[in-house]
């Protein structure tokens, strides 16, 4: 099965949509092979420029988004997971009858407890180190509260979905 077998791409498109808009985050909606339905919506500038950056996206985002994929494939349950820039993901594997469909999530929030490693994306990307530090400043803070409201909505959501 395939995600678009329950609502056409442009309705996973306004839920990635309104995912960005509530909770100002990086959202997506992925296919089983990891790939997003549709495009990208920035929750914040550093996110962007890293992913813009051959050399950022090779050495942050890339092996976050094999790891992450390997996380969804292999469980059901909603996660977060930090990458290697300190921001985290929020993901909800998408199952049905026992098989991996996908996931609906984002990144590119703060934990709580934690900060954007400027150093790593420093060392890890063609970036200059005072734009880091301007654009870290402005990421978004994410409580464990405030991972769980959104990890509930989407399940909601999905809920009436995948039926």
């Amino acid at each position: 099965m395939e995600l678009t077998e329950y609502m056409p791409v442009e309705k996973w498109v306004e839920l990635q949509d309104e995912l960005h808009e509530r909770f100002q985050l990086n959202a997506d909606v992925m296919g089983k092979d990891g790939k997003r339905l549709s495009g990208n919506t920035w929750g914040n500038e550093l996110c962007r420029e890293i992913r813009g950056d051959a050399k950022g996206f090779g050495s942050i985002c890339a092996p976050a988004g094999q790891l992450f994929l390997k996380m969804m494939q292999d469980s059901a349950e909603p996660f977060s997971e930090e990458c290697d820039a300190g921001m985290m993901r929020i993901s909800v594997p998408i199952v049905k009858d026992g098989e991996f469909l996908g996931a609906v999530g984002g990144c590119g929030l703060i934990p709580e407890d934690g900060e954007i490693d400027e150093f790593t994306v420093d060392m890890m990307s063609d970036l200059d180190a005072e734009r880091i530090t301007h654009m870290a400043a402005k990421v978004s803070v994410a409580s464990e509260a405030r991972v769980k409201e959104i990890q509930d909505f989407i399940q909601k959501k999905l809920a009436a979905i995948i039926k």
